[in-house]
């Protein structure tokens, strides 16, 4: 996979595979802000996918590559999820107050379903706020937000 839009923040997956794609909501006004958050080395963070508002699918570190956007977080025991995971970000505030729109929820859909055909049909998807409850809330606080859409 090529990066259309480089992050330095990633690193080796080492031995691990991937078992889970966690969704985000990237809490920033627009794509252009959180795009060069991720680009920058000092932010340590950063997400395979970022997905505009208008459905641009933004690619940032290669899938076979540990990208740096769960932070501290549990998946089915493991507590190195950016090492098993892959990261979907969602351009939205997650303010509850803006939806994602008809375009983002398609192409989540169409970038989750060609993981799927590297990785596995039957890879799960998760959120951020599952894997880190109680320390964050995305996507969940975007209104209209149904996990089934992506399962």
């Amino acid at each position: 996979m090529s990066c259309s839009h480089p992050s330095p923040n990633h690193n080796s997956r080492g031995n691990q595979s991937v078992q889970v794609i966690v969704l985000h909501a990237d809490a920033s006004p627009n794509e252009r802000g959180c795009l060069s958050w991720i680009q920058s080395s000092e932010s340590k963070v950063s997400y395979h996918v970022l997905i505009g508002r208008d459905g641009k699918v933004y690619t940032c570190v290669p899938y076979d590559r540990r990208a740096w956007h769960a932070g501290k977080a549990e998946w089915n025991g493991n507590k190195d999820v950016n090492g098993i995971s892959i990261g979907v970000s969602f351009s939205n505030r997650n303010d509850g107050v803006e939806a994602l729109t008809n375009a983002q929820i398609k192409a989540a859909q169409d970038v989750i379903a060609d993981i799927r055909k590297r990785y596995g049909a039957e890879l799960p998807v998760t959120t951020h706020a599952a894997v880190s409850p109680g320390r964050k809330s995305d996507p969940d606080k975007c209104p209209g937000f149904r996990l089934s859409d992506y399962a």
